[in-house]
């Protein structure tokens, strides 16, 4: 049986596991994957060097799989193939939401659904495959387990070659985050040294490219501001008298949504500017008395921004965003008043704009009990299934509710998840090494098979990349204690990240339109090519 097709069984055997991330069946999938794997000869004759492992205090009881084989010459450099096996949701395919996991069938009939004039190319070439998980990332993994079975039977290199499969990387990255003290575990335990990772992500298409074929040497960042705005009640009878906060969340709206000034920019690439994800105000049933709280978050992209910058930033915005409301709410009062030919007497407001870590020390100073508080505070709501952003919001707004200062204001604060960006850096020796081993790579692909691969410095997609390394250069202390709920509905292993440093590619298969109905699988260099590519970096890295 050729390699192409034991890839191609593979991949379509772990896809028929309709892994979405967050449900059990990503439980299922790593439970395949395991299985699978246990069927090479080489895992029934060293058992210790496989594993399944539950991630700790899990709601959903998910694993990541692990897998070692040993080169025939002995070294502690080791090299990884990661991948994760969750998939997103398939709603948006309609009536062949049902064949949404069997590939041949998709492909066969997804010309049923409505497709642009590319996909509908792709689809009448033969040479593109459709279906849920086809390029992200089922086919990766299925390569990675495969190139993993190849390897165990000559183990003709120098060193380890090392398995990695996650769960919830298309939610909170909960595999990866709690990977990192595992692989560090295995670092010091038998003395591996990880000279390299791949993360078998695909490549797409980018800047109105046909083709997208390309090597990502680093990885975007993601930070998530959330301004909990603090207003001043009044009965909508005298409008004029209170501060409505919806009014703060609208103006740091205007001046956050698609703001360039807030994208990050390094070499060639600059990210998209920052986008709300969430904004409600508070209050729980109607009655004619304006709302008290509003909130709003944001997904911000880094290259290199430093958190002192960032929040710096944030809080200019903030200020600017709360002087704004004050001016117009005072000329909107002389008009009223010029209007009604009333004289109306109101409460004088300044602009207030604090961070949460201030608030929180000096709640923490007067209420002693304060955290044991919060705790049975959270586990209530984690009973009542609310998501890691509710949650941080419920608990800056039980913060504020003690805190002794109450005035209208703007609290600035992070919430989970947090994504560190990562980069090789050609100083440091032991991405240097990795980064002649992709020049080599890129060249051996346009020498051997005519393949022009782009050398791309980031992988704009959030990736798992994050966590396989703390750069020294973020203060992760600061930062963190800036994170609403750390350490109680979120955690980094901090400490475990920054002894790792994986250096580490995004580089995999050539896909399109992922997360749509249309996601599809180039096969030719998909099967044909990107497998050579793998071998050649591998031996490059272990010989």
């Amino acid at each position: 049986m050729s390699f192409k097709k034991n890839v191609y069984d593979t991949m379509r055997e772990l896809i028929s596991v309709p892994s979405i991330s967050g449900t059990k069946e990503e439980c299922a999938a790593a439970e395949k994957i395991y299985e699978k794997i246990l069927e090479i000869p080489y895992f029934k004759d060293n058992p210790e060097n496989l594993g399944i492992e539950q991630i700790e205090d899990d709601p959903l009881g998910r694993s990541f799989v692990w897998a070692v084989v040993n080169g025939n010459e002995n070294s502690p450099n080791s090299f990884i193939l990661s991948g994760h096996l969750d998939v997103v949701g398939v709603e948006e395919f309609g009536h062949l939401k049902s064949m949404a996991f069997d590939v041949d069938e998709c492909t066969k009939r997804i010309s049923e659904l409505n497709l642009d004039e590319d996909a509908m190319e792709d689809f009448k070439s033969g040479d593109w495959i459709f279906g849920r998980g086809t390029a992200d990332m089922k086919f990766g993994v299925a390569l990675n387990m495969e190139l993993l079975r190849e390897f165990s039977k000559e183990r003709n290199f120098k060193g380890n070659l090392l398995l990695l499969v996650v769960p919830g990387e298309e939610s909170n990255s909960e595999g990866m985050i709690a990977a990192a003290p595992f692989l560090l575990k295995l670092k010091e335990e038998r003395k591996y040294n990880y000279c390299g990772m791949i993360i078998s992500e695909p490549s797409i298409p980018e800047r109105g490219e046909k083709e997208g074929k390309r090597l990502y040497i680093g990885s975007v960042g993601k930070i998530m501001p959330l301004f909990f705005c603090v207003g001043k009640e009044t009965h909508v009878g005298e409008s004029l008298r209170g501060l409505n906060p919806n009014l703060l969340v609208s103006e740091i709206n205007k001046l956050m949504e698609c703001n360039p000034d807030l994208s990050d920019s390094v070499y060639d690439t600059v990210t998209p500017p920052p986008m709300c994800l969430k904004q409600m105000d508070l209050k729980e049933m109607y009655s004619v008395q304006s709302p008290l709280y509003s909130t709003a978050y944001y997904n911000i992209l880094t290259l290199q921004a430093s958190y002192d910058e960032i929040l710096s930033n944030l809080k200019e915005l903030a200020q600017n965003a709360f002087e704004n409301v004050l001016k117009d709410i005072s000329k909107k009062r002389e008009k009223f008043a010029k209007k009604s030919s009333q004289k109306l007497k109101f409460d004088n407001i300044e602009a207030c704009v604090i961070t949460y870590k201030e608030m929180l020390c000096e709640v923490k100073s007067i209420h002693k009990d304060f955290e044991k508080y919060i705790d049975e505070k959270v586990k209530e709501w984690k009973n009542e299934k609310m998501d890691n952003q509710t949650i941080a919001i419920n608990i800056v707004k039980a913060t504020y509710e003690l805190y002794e200062n109450k005035r209208p204001m703007i609290i600035i604060s992070f919430i989970p998840p947090y994504y560190p960006h990562k980069h090789l850096k050609a100083e440091n020796s032991e991405d240097g090494k990795f980064i002649n081993a992709v020049d080599s790579t890129i060249k051996y692909a346009g020498e051997k098979f005519q393949e022009s691969i782009v050398k791309t410095n980031y992988f704009m997609g959030i990736s798992d990349a994050s966590y396989t390394g703390i750069n020294p250069d973020i203060p992760l202390t600061e930062l963190i204690s800036n994170i609403v709920g750390y350490d109680i509905i979120y955690k980094l292993p901090v400490k475990e990240l920054s002894k790792l440093n994986i250096p580490v590619v995004i580089f995999g298969g050539q896909g399109k339109d992922l997360h749509k109905y249309t996601e599809r699988l180039n096969v030719p260099y998909s099967f044909e090519v990107i497998p050579e590519l793998y071998r050649h970096m591998i031996y490059y890295m272990l010989r």
